[in-house]
């Protein structure tokens, strides 16, 4: 088999717009790994978040969480590895978000999420991935500076048409602090500088004996790009983002057209 291993992002690509995942892409993975192929995901979420998800799918291993943040064993449900911002550096940073007036912010902090208080767009963003939100009732940069956290992720809800400014404008900022992208087109994440799903991806590849030729990545965002980059085939869900699909090597099927189900039967016969 000339791909071993195929990391797969989970929203906009493995999930639908319906948020579910195509009975024809379960089988497909199930045959793919029945033939001895390996299926990562590697997700933004936080791990109980994805976790029923991909226990679901039968999955084992390894899931790569919070941008390339994290690493968690599925059967175990315990961080193999993980690496947080620095409290001051993510004090800074909510401050400077706070300011602009126009975000809504929330944190991971030890795999639960944290917002200063209700908002329509963080009961969406919570629906979605079906998880709670701690409210903490005054600003998230005061909460963290006063417990001392150290996040996994800081997150910014924006309208769409800001996002490209605030992203390139945090980049200048935090440029060698942090690691900020785009995962959606209104949403901005923060990790801990360095941080990638490629980064991530080497890891597990190094974990599996994995060469970069022998993998496969597939996404829909520009969080999806480090690892698209690093693989031996790097795919682009029709329905990604023009920047996404600019560093892939293949353009297949959307993610509402059974991706995973194309990629494996296109790509994985042999």
């Amino acid at each position: 088999m000339k791909y071993k291993a195929i990391f797969s992002d989970f929203d906009g690509t493995l999930y639908s717009d319906k948020y579910d995942i195509s009975q024809k892409n379960i089988d497909a993975i199930h045959d793919y790994e029945a033939r001895g192929g390996k299926f990562f995901v590697a997700t933004g979420r936080l791990f109980q978040a994805i976790y029923p998800h991909v226990a679901a799918l039968g999955l084992k291993g390894e899931v790569i969480v919070y941008q390339g943040g994290g690493i968690f064993d599925i059967e175990s449900k315990k961080a193999l590895w993980q690496q947080t911002i620095d409290n001051k550096t993510a004090v800074d940073c909510l401050r400077k978000l706070e300011q602009e007036g126009n975000t809504v912010d929330m944190v991971y902090i030890d795999d639960q999420c944290y917002g200063t208080e209700p908002h329509y767009a963080i009961d969406m963003f919570c629906n979605i991935c079906k998880i709670g939100c701690n409210f903490v009732g005054e600003k998230l940069s005061d909460y963290v500076e006063r417990t001392g956290a150290c996040p996994n992720k800081l997150l910014a809800m924006v309208e769409p048409k800001d996002a490209l400014p605030l992203a390139e404008k945090y980049h200048k900022i935090y440029d060698g602090r942090l690691s900020m992208l785009r995962s959606q087109q209104f949403m901005l994440e923060f990790t801990a500088y360095g941080l990638s799903k490629g980064a991530a991806v080497e890891k597990v590849c190094q974990m599996h004996g994995l060469k970069r030729e022998e993998i496969i990545c597939v996404g829909d965002a520009d969080n999806d790009i480090p690892m698209i980059r690093y693989a031996g085939l790097g795919i682009a869900v029709m329905n990604a983002m023009d920047t996404t699909k600019a560093e892939a090597d293949v353009i297949g099927v959307s993610n509402n057209h059974d991706a995973i189900a194309w990629i494996i039967e296109n790509y994985c016969k042999d």
